[in-house]
């Protein structure tokens, strides 16, 4: 079949038309061998435009399409949909980015044309190539899998419940709640108390579209968005097993704490009552605050950041619940004296400051301090440390509270590994992006909330839970199928050696080799089409499909003429 390749270049308003000498543009590639027909217009992206594009496209009736105009990142997709409502294949359409790269680059407008012309030349030579590729449905199933029944796992399940939508929560202790079981009481001025939090746990529990599994934990997950299969075990009934499916899943294993004893210095197991955070909550559910001789402590040491140094990160709770665990012993203990040592003051909402004030006038100290180190000496604790102006200096105390750094659950490395996850330099699980992406992973379908993503409080956590809920409740719709990627990496097997070199450099764990065949095979439905496969192929034997290398060969050639 013969190809009647369209040149359409967009002016782009004056962005490109000015910097551009478009006449002598469309001159030049007009001549070319099979174009048939090469145009300008305003602005292609505009309605107008886009009626004008897909018109012309039917009416010269087009093979192929080349459009010299801004970014792909922009427009690509602007485009691909004219080409399918025009009946053109959208793979047989190429997009040239000449207003960044060209008009915009270059001042001179001679030099930006001749660049241009180049860049044209090399995207017809490239389409010419193109082979057309068609858009596959996939049955989607759109359930989820919840692992973790802390505050961000109770939530996300919340938010994605519905009667066409069923959620599996699995926790592996014997009851929901995560951290918060072991607190007494959260930070009030944060939105958030206990009896909020356990109105959220009998929610889920009341909800027919939730199934709970307590002291279970997951074993298996196989698959991608839209169709993960699933295995867990029950760690009481026997190791009971049970399947089942998913289209998405959220991790909110939560996080573990920072153990004291790791730095002998703070005297946490050797000193007698030096205590955790952990251990001081559960003296306030108690109603007792004594020391180990039954008696109320009349002076206490609140140390910050125990762990900090040694992690590299600060964990943004610490200092506020130090300042709630002041503040309470200030109030049932009216004539203790508190000290709180610290690094540097991390109080990061609007409300923080005015919770730190309050408590200054309670006649809570607040000493900012380092090297800290605490002994026992004739039976009292000594706390030594240097002062913020480098003196060394010291304080006895009766009793000594530790807030150990948040540190990634011990369930972290195995729920990396089973899903394909990566980490980052502290430890905790990798968000796609910071910003654009945060609750999302570079598996689709995957997604990570609250601290297990690294330290935040409930309200944050709780947020993110929203919003992962959000991008599942947009992909998965009941009754919808997905449309996998097309651009996809294909293995000729001729030349398939079977090295496995394509199975250690695949993030995305889509291929898998054949004993039989002895060759390497492509799950076409999850491959993203990176092309990671395709640079440590030794033989040549993987290609991208629309990317092949004599495609991007006749457009690097051209382009560098």
């Amino acid at each position: 079949m013969s190809k009647k390749i369209g040149v359409y270049i967009c002016e782009c308003g004056t962005n490109i038309s000015d910097r551009i000498d478009i006449d002598s543009l469309i001159e030049e590639i007009s001549s070319l061998e099979d174009v048939g027909v090469a145009k300008k217009y305003g602005l292609l992206c505009s309605p107008a435009g886009k009626k004008y594009l897909a018109e012309d496209i039917k009416k010269e009736e087009l093979t192929h399409l080349v459009i010299g105009a801004c970014s792909p990142r922009e427009h690509e997709q602007t485009f691909m949909k004219v080409c399918l409502e025009a009946g053109l294949n959208p793979y047989l359409f190429q997009m040239v980015n000449i207003r960044e790269q060209c008009a915009w680059m270059i001042s001179d407008k001679e030099a930006a044309t001749r660049l241009a012309i180049k860049y044209i030349r090399a995207g017809i030579k490239r389409v010419a190539l193109h082979k057309s590729l068609e858009k596959i449905e996939l049955e989607s199933n759109p359930d989820v899998l919840v692992i973790g029944g802390g505050i961000a796992g109770i939530e996300a399940s919340l938010s994605l419940a519905g009667p066409e939508r069923k959620i599996y929560l699995v926790e592996k202790t014997d009851a929901l709640g995560g951290m918060t079981n072991k607190f007494a009481q959260l930070l009030p001025h944060q939105g958030a108390n206990l009896s909020i939090v356990k109105d959220k746990i009998e929610q889920v529990n009341n909800n027919e579209h939730i199934e709970v599994f307590t002291s279970t934990a997951v074993e298996d997950i196989h698959g991608f968005l839209g169709n993960f299969e699933i295995s867990v075990t029950n760690q009481e009934k026997d190791s009971e097993k049970k399947e089942f499916k998913a289209g998405a899943v959220v991790v909110a294993i939560g996080f573990g704490l920072y153990d004291p004893k790791e730095t002998p210095a703070f005297g946490y197991g050797d000193v007698e009552n030096v205590i955790n955070a952990l251990e001081f909550e559960t003296m306030i559910s108690s109603g007792k605050i004594v020391l180990k001789n039954g008696k109320p402590p009349a002076s206490v040491a609140l140390i910050h950041c125990v762990g900090r140094k040694e992690k590299g990160y600060c964990s943004k709770t610490c200092c506020l619940y130090s300042i709630k665990f002041a503040r309470y012993l200030k109030d049932k203990l009216p004539n203790v004296d508190v000290s709180e040592f610290y690094q540097d003051l991390c109080l990061p909402d609007k409300s923080d400051q005015n919770y730190f004030e309050e408590a200054k006038k309670k006649g809570i100290h607040f000493i900012q301090s380092d090297e800290i180190e605490i002994k026992d000496i004739n039976d009292r604790i000594k706390v030594k440390y240097k002062s913020a102006e480098g003196k060394k200096e010291e304080l006895s105390v009766d009793m000594a509270i530790l807030a150990p750094a948040m540190v990634p659950s011990q369930d972290t490395p195995k729920m990396a590994e089973m899903l394909n996850l990566p980490l980052d330099e502290t430890g905790f699980f990798k968000e796609a992006h910071e910003m654009l992406n945060p609750v999302a992973t570079p598996i689709e379908g995957v997604f990570v909330v609250g601290c297990a993503l690294g330290p935040k409080n409930i309200p944050d956590s709780i947020v993110q839970s929203q919003a992962a809920a959000g991008k599942i409740l947009s992909t998965l719709i009941p009754g919808k199928k997905l449309e996998p990627e097309v651009k996809t990496a294909e293995i000729r097997e001729e030349f398939c050696t079977g090295c496995q070199t394509c199975l250690s450099v695949c993030f995305y764990g889509v291929i898998s080799f054949d004993e039989h065949k002895g060759i390497s095979i492509v799950n076409e439905a999850i491959c993203r089409g990176c092309g990671s496969c395709v640079g440590s192929c030794p033989s040549g034997a993987i290609k991208i499909k629309h990317f092949t290398y004599p495609q991007l060969y006749r457009e690097v050639l051209e382009a560098l003429r």
